[in-house]
Formats: C-alpha cells, structure tokens, sequence
C-alpha cells in the first residue's frame, strides 16, 4: 500500500480476484441447502464434479455434487446456475455476446468482451450463439403456434398501417458464389404519436423480416390475422415501392384474406420522387415542376401533356424508349400516387420504411460483410428484438418454461405427430389457405392448452 495513484485496471482486476471465493461461498450454501430436499425427494448423492464455466464475473472452475435416484440423475447447482451440459459459457454471457453482435462485427465483440469482462473468446463462439439464437427463434414460433391464441388481447383500431420493402445485403451462397440477397421487410403500425417537441412514435409497430418473401408474408397475414380486430370500420392503408414483391396485389391479397371492406394502397413518395427527379434530369426543370403538379392534384391529362412535351424534346432512340418505360409505370400506378387528403383520409402516416431500414443497414451493409442465409435472416431478427428490448426475453422468457410443458402435453397425448412448421397449404392455396389449415390444426387437437 502506498500514496500514488492505482489504475483503476489494476484496482478492477483485484476486485475481481475476490469474487470466485464469493461465488464458491454461494456454491458450498446452496450444496447443504439442497441436499435434504434431494434426499426427500428420493435421490442420493453419487459424486462430484468438476466443471468449468465462464460467467459475467470470470471464468471459474468449481466442483458439484451429483445426484440419482435410480432412473434419473440430476445436478442441482447446474440447474440452479440455469447450466446446460457442455456449454462452456453461463447464459447471461451468452446473452450479452448475442446483443453485442446486433451492433458490431463478430471480432469486435470479441473484443469488447475481454476489455469488459476479461474472458477471451473468438468469433467462432459468437457465431456459436447466433446459432443458438437462431434454435430458439424456431422453437418461439412453434411456441406461438402451441399456446392459446384466446389469451391474446386484439388491438382495436379504424386504421391498420402496412409498408413493405427490401433490403438488400451481401450473400455468400458457397463456394465462391455471392451475389445479393432481398431480406423481405414488412412494418405494422397503428399511427403515429407526439412523445417529444419533434419526435414521433408509431403505435403498436410490429416489424417482419425474412429472407424468404413467401414466409414473410405469411407471418404478416398471421400476425394481423392473431392480433388485429378486423371491424366494417376497419380500413387497410398499404405503402410501397411498386417493386416485385411489393404491389398492390400482395396487399389485395390481404384485405381479401381478412376480410376488410376498405383498402387504400399509395406509391411511396420518397420513391416516386426520386424516380420522377431522375428521369426529368436532362429536361428543363418547368416540366419537373408541372409534373409534381400533376401528382398533388392527380390531373392525368396534365400529365400527358407534360410527356407529350418531352417526346417533342427527344431526338435519340434510347431516351424514348426510356421515356416510353418510364410513362408507361407511371400511367399504369397512377391511381396510387393520389393523394390521401383527396382519398377522404386526414393525417395518414405512411413512408417510414427508409427509417425503419437503417438498423438493419447499418449492421449488415458495407464494411465488406457477406452473409449466409441463415446467418442474414437470423441476425436481421435478432436486431428487431434488440431495438424493442425483447431480445432478452427470446433468451429467458418465460415463453421457454411453457413452451416445455406443451411439448409434454403434446407428447404424451398422443394426438399430433412430428410435423413441419412450414405451411405446405399455404403454397397451394394462396396466402388466405394459412388462415383455414391454421383453423383445422387447432380444432383437430384435443389438447387442452389450445
């Protein structure tokens, strides 16, 4: 001990020295709390263990006792310590490393480990727990399709808000093969409201993100379908692109599929507006502006005439056939570029897909970064959990404990068989075929958890 000034590194290392003795405190407490429950339970103790586990704190090696009573053996500081065999890593680490890699690259995390927690790992191990993250993603949504759906509270609203676009990321498909991939993205929302001097926040925002358009959209159908209250004063306001995936018709076919009397789709204006300053570059800016006109009023003829004008102004073969593909998208989604305030509709909040793209982007765009499949659509939906504070929840919810028990249900009566959790119905009867094979799923199961 002396008078000049500790590195709080040196002063954090030694305070971290003490805390193995502290937790083999905790461990020798726990062993003489639990063993006369054991024993009246009918267990006996066999041995002990050692077992080495990396936690928030460091990485300690400690011992255990294990326990049997004849059919089963069973450890109780594992299952306390919420362990699995042969995972190196306690699960509060393992959830940290995973909400790290919604942020940064893998070797960065790495990195950020041993600096905070001075426990070394490599990206192998993170890629280990996007794995894992992965398996329990799966297991969620055969949850979701196990439990009682009647537990659910409907959202009421006159207004159902659905945008849809793709994001596009860097894909490595083997081999040497990588080329770009569409993750298939989709935002639900009920409206927007004021939570500070110029800050809005949408309403019950549900976001979709899929590598697979087919599944995506049947996971928005389901979604609406579970937690919406469908009324005749409800009206389906869809916003996009216009791009392959993203037409009207894919929204048609929801308002079909749910039955809603009324449904108004829009061209994005980002996107139209962009289209429209690209193609009049090379044209005088009057007929830019007349064309903007033609679009707030949704005058058609003023629009003809605004391209009548500039075939009068092309003399080159390749400027009218591009002018000719552009006026021939334009005509043909004209109607969707009407405005809402002319629709009957006030206050409409729609084109906030670019936004709602960025987190996704800046994690999975640039910097050289190729995905996997697999890899692209589980991390894509880790990052929407995290954003919402749920990512936590896939790792130790409560969903997990239940989830067990409808298995069990399941198993032991005896009435539904390994399955796919894929819909094959879906395929062959459209996107409206999910809900009525999801209707005779449930009705053909006795099970009383459904």
């Amino acid at each position: 001990m002396d008078l000049k000034v500790i590195s709080e590194k040196e002063l954090l290392s030694q305070f971290r020295a003490d805390e193995p003795d502290k937790f083999y405190q905790f461990i020798s407490a726990f062993e003489k709390y639990v063993a006369p429950i054991m024993r009246a339970k009918g267990y006996r103790r066999i041995n002990e263990s050692e077992r080495t586990v990396a936690f928030l704190f460091g990485e300690v090696t400690f011992s255990r006792s294990r326990w049997t009573n004849g059919k089963r053996t069973r450890i109780p500081v594992d299952e306390k310590l919420g362990l699995k065999k042969h995972v190196r890593y306690a699960p509060e680490l393992l959830f940290r490393i995973s909400k790290l890699a919604t942020f940064l690259p893998y070797r960065q995390v790495c990195k950020i480990i041993e600096m905070d927690y001075s426990i070394v790992i490599s990206k192998d191990t993170v890629l280990k727990v996007v794995k894992l993250a992965n398996k329990l993603l799966k297991a969620k949504e055969r949850y979701r399709y196990l439990k009682d759906d009647n537990t659910v509270q409907k959202i009421k609203s006159n207004r159902i808000y659905v945008e849809g676009d793709g994001v596009m990321v860097k894909c490595n498909f083997g081999g040497d093969e990588r080329k770009n991939m569409d993750l298939a993205h989709f935002v639900v929302h009920t409206g927007r409201k004021r939570v500070g001097p110029n800050r809005y926040e949408l309403q019950n925002k549900k976001e979709i993100i899929n590598s697979s358009h087919a599944k995506a959209k049947e996971e928005l159908l389901d979604y609406l379908y579970n937690y919406f209250e469908i009324t005749p004063d409800t009206v389906l306001i869809s916003n996009s692109d216009n791009g392959k995936g993203y037409t009207c018709r894919i929204f048609i076919e929801l308002k079909k599929a749910l039955n809603i009397r009324r449904h108004e789709h829009f061209w994005d204006a980002y996107h139209l507006n962009e289209k429209i300053k690209s193609f009049f570059k090379p044209y005088p800016k009057d007929l830019q502006d007349v064309c903007f006109k033609a679009i707030q009023t949704h005058d058609k003829e003023l629009l003809k005439t605004v391209f009548d004008t500039c075939e009068g102004l092309i003399t080159d073969e390749e400027e009218m056939n591009q002018l000719l593909s552009f006026k021939q998208k334009l005509f043909r989604n004209f109607r969707y570029t009407k405005p809402a305030t002319l629709r009957g509709l006030s206050d409409v909040n729609i084109g906030i897909m670019e936004s709602q793209h960025r987190k996704i982007t800046y994690r999975m765009k640039h910097h050289g970064m190729y995905w996997s499949e697999k890899g692209a659509n589980t991390l894509a939906q880790m990052i929407l959990l995290e954003r919402k504070d749920e990512l936590e929840e896939l790792f130790f919810g409560r969903w997990k404990q239940e989830y067990e028990q409808y298995k069990s249900v399941v198993m032991s009566a005896g009435k539904l068989k390994t399955r796919s959790w894929q819909n094959p119905f879906t395929k062959t009867h459209g996107i409206a075929g999910h809900l009525m094979q999801r209707c005779e799923y449930k009705k053909a199961s006795k099970n009383p958890y459904f």
